[in-house]
C-alpha cells in the first residue's frame, strides 16, 4: 500500500512538474508577443494650408469651409489652418471671406500665418520674403486677438525654409523675433493633385470617376503614412508624433471623414499641434534644402543620411489633371 502510494505520488509530482514547465513556456511566449504596430497608439496633428480655401470664388470657398469644418467636428479632430491673406482679396469680397476665417475660430480651431501671397522663397531676396510674412499677419492676428488668442505659428510656403544656409538662418531668426514657432510637417503628400483631379470630375458630373479618385486618394494617403512611419522607426527608433499637411480644398472638404477613419484604423489619435511639437524629435537639427521636404527627411539629411522618396500618385491621376491644362 505504502509503495503504491509512493509510486503514484512520484507520478503526480512528475505531472505537476511538466505542467509547470508548460505553463511557464506559455507565459513566456505571451510576454514576448508585441502588440501589432498597425494598432499601437499613434498621434497626429492635422494642419490645413491655404485658408480660407485653395481657390474659386466666394461661393466655392464657403462650400469648402463649411464642409471641411463639419467633417472635422463630426470626426472629433483638432486642427489648425494656415492663412494666405491674399485669398481674402480687397473690396466687397474681403469681409465675407474674412468671415470664413472667423468660422474656424468660432468652431474652436486655431489659425496660423502662411505668408500673404504664398511667396516663392527661392525667387525673392530675404527682405521681400520677410515683408510678405509681416503683410500676411494683419487680418489673422486681429481675428485671433478678438478671441483672446495670439498668432503663434508660421508655416513655410512650399515647405521651403531657404535656398541657402545663410538665408535659412536669417529667416529662422526673423521668425523667432516676431514670436513665431515654425509649424513643421512630417507627413507631406500630394493631396492638391488629387483635389485638382477630383474637382474636374465633380464639375463634369462624372460620379463613377469621382468615386474612383476618392478611393485611390485614401489608398495613396495610407501608403504615405506607411512610408513615413517606417522612416520614423528606422531613424528615430519610435513613432514620432506626426504633423500632417493637408490643404483646404474640395477633396478634403468632401471626404476628410474617410481619411480620419483610415487613420483611426491605423491606431492614430488626433492631437493639437502644440502637443505634437513636445515630441523631442522636433528639437533635432533640420538640414537646409532647396526642396520642400518632410522634417523626417530634413533630420536624416542633417545626420548625413540619404532621404527616401515618398510614394507618388499614379499616372492616371496626373493625366486627369493635365487634360485641358495645355
Amino acid at each position: 500500500m505504502i509503495s503504491d502510494y509512493l509510486v503514484k505520488s512520484r507520478e503526480l509530482q512528475k505531472i505537476v512538474a511538466v505542467f509547470g514547465l508548460l505553463l511557464t513556456s506559455v507565459c513566456l511566449s505571451f510576454s514576448q508577443i508585441r502588440k501589432p504596430e498597425s494598432i499601437s497608439p499613434r498621434f497626429v496633428a492635422v494642419t490645413f494650408d491655404d485658408l480660407p480655401a485653395t481657390g474659386g470664388d466666394y461661393a466655392a470657398m464657403k462650400s469648402v469651409t463649411e464642409n471641411l469644418l463639419a467633417k472635422l467636428k463630426k470626426a472629433r479632430v483638432r486642427a489648425i489652418g494656415f492663412v494666405t491673406e491674399y485669398r481674402l482679396t480687397e473690396g466687397a469680397e474681403k469681409p465675407r471671406r474674412t468671415a470664413l476665417l472667423k468660422r474656424w475660430l468660432d468652431d474652436g480651431y486655431d489659425l496660423g500665418n502662411h505668408s500673404y501671397s504664398h511667396v516663392a522663397i527661392d525667387q525673392v531676396p530675404f527682405e521681400k520674403y520677410a515683408a510678405d510674412v509681416i503683410r500676411g499677419e494683419a487680418v489673422t492676428r486681429e481675428l485671433l486677438r478678438e478671441k483672446g488668442k495670439e498668432l503663434r505659428y508660421y508655416r513655410h510656403t512650399q515647405l521651403r525654409t531657404g535656398p541657402t544656409e545663410e538665408y535659412k538662418k536669417k529667416l529662422s531668426d526673423f521668425l523667432a523675433k516676431r514670436g513665431y514657432t515654425v509649424a513643421p510637417v512630417t507627413i507631406d503628400n500630394n493631396d492638391y493633385i488629387y483635389s485638382a483631379a477630383y474637382s474636374k470630375a465633380k464639375l463634369s458630373g462624372d460620379a463613377p470617376l469621382q468615386k474612383r479618385i476618392v478611393e485611390d486618394y485614401v489608398r495613396y494617403m495610407e501608403s504615405i503614412f506607411d512610408h513615413f512611419e517606417k522612416l520614423s522607426r528606422e531613424f528615430l527608433g519610435y513613432q514620432v508624433k506626426q504633423t500632417l499637411l493637408l490643404h483646404a480644398n474640395e477633396i478634403n472638404a468632401d471626404h476628410f471623414d474617410k481619411l480620419a477613419a483610415m487613420l483611426r484604423r491605423r491606431g492614430y489619435s488626433f492631437i493639437a499641434l502644440d502637443e505634437a511639437l513636445k515630441d523631442p524629435a522636433y528639437k533635432l537639427p533640420d538640414a537646409q534644402s532647396k526642396r520642400g521636404l518632410s522634417w523626417l527627411h530634413r533630420w536624416m539629411l542633417a545626420k548625413g543620411l540619404p532621404m527616401k522618396e515618398e510614394p507618388l500618385q499614379p499616372d492616371w491621376i496626373t493625366k486627369l489633371v493635365q487634360q485641358g491644362n495645355r
